[in-house]
């Protein structure tokens, strides 16, 4: 009976996780490109973006993007009151151009979504790829020898955190609500593992006194 019951939870936990594991459907369909669209896929050349930036942007968003400049020379547009979203920001290296930019890219998904013109869950990924890009072009930049490796770690930091981000909010756009259902179903699952953990832990320790008793048994 009982492993009946843990069974069904594991099945439950599962389907919580899966049923919101593909991208929405939504990704797949055409739409006429909007602005928001074309200024995301702009991004990696700040000034073409910027000529695409939907003109009522700075009404929606309470903000105007500026024009800012990587390491390389490479131009973005950002959110000027943006930042890298971790303790310490990356430093000792100089990631907050980039950062700023994919809060910049961020707030598109959010304008889009508000103008009920919400884009793809590809647009998502692409801003979070841009981000990894950036910070690695920082990296050779900012970087000695003896430093690069750090850099390097710490941008692949930076990634896992985005990437898991972006994965359990569904790749739509981000909001601190979203990415619920797939934030129970990993707690469901991780609290099925437990349950099946602890049942056959018992049963080593079990096994393990059982084993040392016979151990120290002499025969006279």
């Amino acid at each position: 009976m009982r492993l009946l019951s843990r069974a069904a939870v594991l099945t439950l936990g599962i389907a919580a996780a899966l049923t919101v594991a593909a991208p929405p459907i939504s990704a797949g369909l055409s739409a006429p490109r909007s602005d928001a669209a074309a200024t995301v896929e702009n991004l990696a050349d700040g000034r073409r973006a910027l000529d695409h930036l939907p003109g009522d942007f700075a009404r929606i968003m309470g903000y105007r993007p500026k024009l800012a400049t990587l390491a390389d020379g490479s131009v973005r547009l950002i959110n000027p009151k943006g930042s890298c979203s971790v303790p310490g920001a990356g430093h000792p290296f100089d990631f907050t151009v980039a950062c700023q930019a994919h809060d910049f890219g961020y707030d598109m998904l959010r304008y889009a979504a508000r103008t009920h013109s919400p884009l793809p869950a590809t647009a998502r990924a692409d801003i979070d790829n841009r981000l990894s890009t950036d910070l690695h072009t920082q990296c050779v930049a900012d970087s000695t020898r003896t430093t690069r490796g750090t850099c390097d770690a710490t941008v692949a930091i930076f990634r896992a955190g985005v990437g898991f981000n972006s994965w359990r909010q569904v790749y739509e756009a981000p909001a601190d609500e979203a990415g619920l259902p797939r934030t129970a179903g990993l707690a469901l699952l991780g609290g099925v593992g437990l349950l099946g953990l602890i049942p056959r832990q018992r049963r080593r320790l079990l096994a393990a006194k059982a084993g040392s008793g016979r151990r120290g048994y002499t025969r006279r």
